[in-house]
């Protein structure tokens, strides 16, 4: 599959300090990439590089196979459509803010009217077409600046914290957006967030930002420690994991949370972790629970809602967390 992105040695200073420092990632054409990552480590600064609002210190970014210079950089700006985290619209009516690109673009009226009529009625916003931007609320500027992007049909969508703004209703069906987005859409979408759970639910791919560096892992159920070569374990300081071969020197592993299996019984299977804990926290989200389970570490996972039921399963319950061997990935 062909590399909508690709940076190599990229680094992005400000005010002298390094915020960014990037060895190698790509990022494929059509897939759904989630960046996480807490306030200030770098997420919108890597967001405006993918938008070509700004440029590296030092390094290379490629899109779709050409290298990006200060001469084609204006070019593909206009084939990426960035809604940013405390989007601009202009004191107009709404649907002539969504309109406004392709109206800079020279698009006939009868087309651009057309265009903007049909992703209003996709994002279920007709009901604000006549309404001007000061009317709107926090989330209805947020909905408003994705149609106003995706009515250019860019080929990269990116979006940086979508959920700061929306109510619980307005979260759910912008989870379904990106559901579909996901799975029936043809654009590369890429969008950053704090909630590593919501990202695992939403994304093809969770990368996450740690001390300016890119991980092509998310940052939940993230572990610090040592590999003992005397027990073959993962040690955290709290606990034992088994790794899927020696650990060597690595300092930091990762557990996937969709190869995690919960169980009211200890497990006879080929799992080679399974530790005893008690949930300390559940959330529904969508037709997924949310699970935090603490077994000397807190871990985290998603099951679905039948699971739950037939699990029988609430704060504070006992159970067994399994996962096996392979499911752990060595990150340094």
């Amino acid at each position: 599959m062909t590399a909508v992105y690709e940076l190599k040695d990229v680094q992005f200073r400000f005010d002298g300090n390094l915020v960014l420092d990037i060895g190698y990632c790509s990022i494929e054409r059509g897939r759904s990439v989630a960046i996480v990552g807490p306030n200030g480590s770098g997420k919108t600064t890597l967001l405006n590089m993918l938008a070509f609002l700004s440029k590296p210190a030092r390094g290379y970014i490629k899109y779709l196979q050409v290298s990006v210079n200060d001469r084609n950089r204006g070019d593909f700006r206009r084939r990426v459509g960035y809604v940013q985290q405390n989007p601009y619209l202009f004191n107009m009516p709404v649907f002539e803010n969504v309109e406004l690109g392709l109206k800079l673009r020279g698009t006939a009226k009868k087309v651009r009217r057309r265009r903007a009529l049909d992703i209003l009625a996709q994002l279920g916003l007709e009901n604000l077409a006549g309404r001007r931007a000061h009317e709107l609320s926090g989330g209805e500027i947020q909905k408003v600046a994705l149609a106003r992007a995706l009515v250019l049909e860019p080929e990269v969508l990116i979006l940086d914290e979508p959920f700061t703004y929306l109510d619980k209703s307005s979260s759910f069906e912008f989870e379904n957006f990106l559901t579909l987005a996901r799975n029936g859409r043809e654009q590369t979408v890429i969008f950053s967030l704090h909630d590593h759970i919501r990202a695992q639910v939403l994304a093809d791919e969770v990368c996450s930002i740690i001390d300016g560096k890119l991980i092509r892992e998310s940052s939940i159920n993230l572990f610090h420690g040592r590999f003992s070569a005397e027990t073959g374990c993962f040690d955290t300081g709290r606990m034992n994991i088994r790794l899927p071969g020696a650990g060597n020197s690595c300092r930091m592993i990762a557990v996937e949370p969709s190869q995690i299996v919960l169980s009211r019984a200890e497990l006879d299977s080929s799992m080679r972790n399974s530790f005893p804990g008690r949930v300390t926290s559940m959330h529904s989200q969508g037709s997924n629970v949310h699970v935090t389970v603490d077994v000397g570490e807190k871990f985290h996972t998603v099951i679905s809602g039948a699971a739950q039921e037939a699990l029988k399963l609430g704060p504070g319950d006992a159970v067994w967390l399994s996962f096996k061997s392979n499911a752990v990935k060595v990150i340094r």
